[in-house]
Order: C-alpha cells, then structure tokens, then sequence
C-alpha cells in the first residue's frame, strides 16, 4: 500500500464565470477553514488504522514463526517417541526369543534353571541396558 498521497486539482467550479470564480473561491477557502479540524482528525484516524495494520501484521508473522516452532517441537516429540516405542519392540522380541531359546533348549536338557529365573535374570539384563 503506497504511503504518498497525490493531490489532484479539482475541475469544481473551473467551468463558472469569472465573477463566480472569484465568490467560489472564497466559499472555498471558508469550506476549507471551517472543516480543518475534522480534516486533521480524519487524517489522525487514518495513521492509526495505519499503526494498527502494521501491529497486526507483525503479530501475524510471529504467530506464523510460532506455528513453526511448534511444528518443530511436535515431530521432533514424535521421532523421540518412536525411537522409545522402537526400543521397548526391540527389546520385547530380544526377550521373547531368548524365551524361545530357553525353552526350546530346556525342553531337552535339565539344567537346574526354572523359568521364572531365567525371565529375572533376563529382565535385570535389560534393565542395565538402558
């Protein structure tokens, strides 16, 4: 939005007589001096709304980097998450198939080891593997 104003002279009373010109004049410069002080209001209005524009147009772009941020924030709350999430699988099948294979190799040998036991011990593994 252009900030210059441009004045335009007026083609009001050009096609007047001459006398009238003159009368017109007067009335004008009268016109003119009577609503000065609205004039100047209006023109303080109109550098307010102005202000107010560009106030709000900066709240719009920090509300916009905000909204990065908090973007930002957000997936990297999901990767972290994922990676946890991924952590606990990983070491859920770890444990199962160690369950598996004791199981499977109990199953033929006694080797003075109950079940319970082994899933302590394993547990107790993991744990300090954090």
């Amino acid at each position: 939005m252009s900030k210059e104003i441009e004045l335009v002279e007026s083609s009001r009373g050009k096609n007047l007589p001459a006398e009238n010109n003159t009368n017109n004049g007067n009335e004008m410069e009268n016109v003119l001096a009577d609503n000065m002080e609205n004039m100047i209001e209006i023109a303080k209005d109109i550098v307010e709304i102005k202000k107010m524009q560009v106030q709000s147009d900066a709240v719009l772009r920090k509300m916009a980097e905000d909204r990065k941020m908090l973007l930002a924030e957000a997936e990297a709350y999901a990767l972290r998450k994922n990676t946890d999430s991924k952590n606990v699988v990983d070491k859920m099948k770890t444990v199962q198939d160690l369950l598996k294979d004791f199981y499977t190799f109990s199953k033929d040998k006694n080797n003075g080891l109950s079940g319970e036991e082994f899933v302590k011990v394993i547990s107790e593994l993991l744990d300090k593997m954090d």
